[in-house]
């Protein structure tokens, strides 16, 4: 009865969904694994997961009056982390035909992302061969039973989703080793598959979106008036002065394409950039983000390849680019300047703009779906003519996803984005803090080598993505306290060279992270960790797809 009772105010004060019950075998002798977002994370579980099972908790829950009168009325099993016997006794459970629900992270996230992942649980899977059952827990952490900084919003009562995901094994293999594996390699390689799990776990239970929606649902979630945006006109923008640009610019294009029709931009890194791809997707317009630095004539063979017969820019960027020249020999496109479109933004529209768009964004966008084109990125060209690269809302943002599922990025950071918004990296990597909550800063070029460090340092960025020769030239000028606050360096797009790695390691006391990818793959596909002592290939993403 009480059970039922709880059951019910769950329901009714979280608005609690489960979803993938189908997933749950008939038979028992599961290990339930959870990722851990707040203290209602067990309650949730044992009311809703129509498997009764034993819960292993932290010793130091007992301490709590609350959770001790919530334990009378489930089994449990109190452990603690500290002790190399504590997983003795969950093997014993397990063994006995129990259900047993663990939390492999050990403690609630202070970050939103996924904590570290301690090896015990992976090895009682591990040593005990039972199918293991991933329960993504979504939504508790914002609620006041979480433990995220002032930083992440906060809900009294925030809807809960509970996403139960097909069962696996932990199976050890002896990966490439001759001599049979020790207890302590048997134990790390457990550790790993099980954070590999969680991982995968955290990213297939991202809801299929596009990219305009994508940004709709981080402005419900972080408040739309909180300032995520600046470029180097030094103003930092709201998410609704970047809504209200999306919807404006994305009008404006209206008048010059035609629905699903691929239109360059050929825009800088500035924040009406990202603004008018949002709007272009909003609107089924498909931006293609052409390269300044390639040239008439690899410009024109970039339209040639994506079809483009209309292009984008700004007259402004043009002058202080010097690309006059440039735009002149590519006369037989349709060169269309934002300046002159401003003026075809009348009062209907403005009336459309503040009296219904920014009301009711999504059903002024155009109906689409996360498998629909979103924007075309091109290959460098090093293989020959660069090639155009198609990619829809999902391949963009189950990247952002994934590189989320491995660094653990917060609203307490602060991202410098200097790669071009045409390079794949640069582009994945300006939405990824957009489109979750995580301030940006965009610089218009990755070759003010002086200016970059001192931005960094003014700025208090926390996170930066580069290149290996980048990164060496900003070396070379910076301060050793210009970096005092990065905490993320990730190097992508080329070999990190050895002795870049060690100057900044020797002289900023920083350990770059590097990543391997391709533009068709959105762009990163492989990345070192944190925590990573030696790169290797079990790092790959899992479950990519780029359709």
């Amino acid at each position: 009865m009480l059970v039922n009772v709880l059951r019910g105010l769950c329901r009714l004060l979280f608005r609690v969904q489960v979803t993938g019950l189908e997933n749950i075998p008939q038979e028992d002798r599961l290990l339930i694994i959870a990722n851990h977002e707040s203290f209602l994370d067990g309650l949730l579980l044992g009311l809703f997961l129509p498997k009764r099972a034993t819960f292993v908790v932290h010793t130091g829950v007992l301490k709590s009056i609350f959770f001790r009168w919530w334990l009378k009325l489930t089994p449990h099993l109190s452990v603690d982390p500290a002790s190399p016997l504590a997983m003795k006794k969950v093997i014993q459970r397990l063994n006995a035909g129990e259900n047993v629900v663990i939390f492999p992270e050990g403690r609630i996230t202070l970050t939103g992302a996924l904590m570290k992942v301690y090896d015990g649980p992976g090895f009682v899977a591990a040593k005990t061969g039972v199918k293991i059952l991933p329960v993504r827990v979504e939504g508790a952490a914002q609620s006041y039973f979480g433990r995220l900084s002032d930083a992440h919003p906060r809900k009294l009562f925030p809807r809960v989703t509970l996403k139960v995901l097909p069962t696996t094994e932990i199976r050890i293999e002896q990966h490439g080793h001759h001599a049979p594996l020790t207890a302590k390699q048997r134990r790390r390689i457990a550790g790993e598959a099980m954070r590999n799990i969680m991982q995968h776990m955290l990213f297939k239970t991202q809801q299929s979106k596009t990219l305009f929606e994508a940004l709709l649902d981080t402005m419900e979630k972080y408040g739309a008036k909180t300032h995520i945006i600046e470029d180097m006109n030094q103003v930092e923008d709201t998410y609704q002065e970047v809504l209200k640009r999306s919807l404006a610019l994305g009008r404006i294009a209206t008048k010059v394409s035609q629905p699903d029709e691929v239109v360059g931009v050929l825009m800088p890194n500035v924040t009406n950039t990202l603004a008018l791809v949002l709007g272009m997707t909003a609107f089924k317009r498909i931006p293609a983000m052409l390269n300044y630095t390639a040239g008439a004539d690899g410009m024109r063979n970039a339209c040639i390849a994506a079809k483009i017969r209309t292009v984008i820019t700004s007259r402004k960027f043009i002058e202080a680019a010097k690309l006059q020249e440039t735009v002149a020999q590519m006369s037989d496109l349709n060169i269309v300047y934002l300046e002159d479109l401003r003026s075809q933004f009348g009062m209907l529209d403005r009336a459309w703009l503040m009296g219904y768009a920014l009301l009711y964004p999504r059903a002024a966008m155009e109906p689409a779906t996360a498998e629909d084109t979103a924007v075309i990125l091109f290959t460098s060209g090093s293989e020959g003519k660069p090639k155009g690269v198609v990619h829809s809302h999902k391949s963009i943002l189950a990247n952002t996803h994934q590189i989320l599922a491995m660094l653990d990025f917060s609203p307490t950071d602060k991202f410098m984005m200097a790669l071009p918004l045409f390079h794949a990296f640069g582009f994945t990597g300006a939405l990824l803090p957009l489109l979750n909550g995580i301030p940006l800063l965009l610089f218009p070029s990755p070759l003010q080598y002086k200016l970059i460090p001192e931005v960094i340092y003014d700025k208090g960025c926390t996170v930066f993505f580069s290149t290996s020769t980048f990164l060496s030239n900003y070396a070379k000028y910076a301060h050793p306290y210009d970096f005092y606050k990065l905490r993320v360096v990730f190097a992508g797009a080329e070999k990190l060279n050895e002795e870049v790695r060690k100057i900044y390691h020797e002289k900023f006391g920083i350990r770059i992270l590097e990543g391997y990818g391709t533009t068709e793959c959105a762009p990163v596909l492989a990345a070192t960790r944190r925590w990573q002592t030696q790169w290797n290939c079990r790092q790959f993403f899992r479950g990519f797809n780029i359709s």
